[in-house]
């Protein structure tokens, strides 16, 4: 059992390292030129520690793009329909807190793919805790909140941000309302 709690603990700590380390890479240049010999030079490990980890640099992003989300975003998903204004205050708030390491993580190439991923997981979580909900319909309706939602605050400037926020509290207990 110690052994099994050791074993654990090195492997959290190695993924740990790993994963700085890609985040500083990741803050100096683009996913494609990020190399797994450098990438475990800079972790301090040796290129087998990362394949037992990892298959490739993808997979490693995609982890850690999980991870973000889901701590951004899905830990509070409970709020979803019982408190959606609290709820939008809180993706707010962690969207807003996170931005310059959204920005690194989410840059070049993988721009794209955290909309796309916050709605997926939104998505999996609600329909996990309310399979009822997994209709055509409301697929339609959490696509366009998500995508909406995340590309208007995405696109909003810095000054607005506060008139931004008040609409989105305002509007979304009537999008969460075209849920059925």
């Amino acid at each position: 059992m110690a052994e099994e709690i050791n074993m654990d603990l090195r492997i959290q700590r190695t993924k740990a390292a790993i994963k700085k380390a890609f985040l500083e890479l990741r803050s100096k240049k683009p996913i494609e030129k990020i190399t797994i010999t450098e990438l475990s030079a800079h972790a301090n490990i040796n290129k087998a520690t990362f394949y037992l980890h990892y298959s490739d640099i993808y997979e490693l992003s995609d982890e850690i793009e999980g991870e973000m989300i889901d701590e951004m975003i899905v830990s509070g998903l409970e709020n979803f329909f019982e408190a959606p204004q609290r709820y939008s205050l809180e993706i707010f708030g962690a969207f807003m807190e996170n931005r310059k390491k959204l920005k690194t993580i989410f840059s070049g190439s993988r721009s794209g793919l955290f909309s796309i991923k916050i709605e997926q997981r939104i998505k999996a979580k609600l329909y996990e805790k309310y399979p009822e909900l997994n209709t055509k319909h409301n697929d339609v309706v959490l696509s366009f909140l998500t995508q909406g939602m995340f590309h208007t605050v995405a696109g909003c400037r810095e000054e607005d941000i506060g008139k931004l926020y008040d609409e989105i509290v305002q509007l979304l207990p009537l999008l969460v309302g075209q849920l059925r």
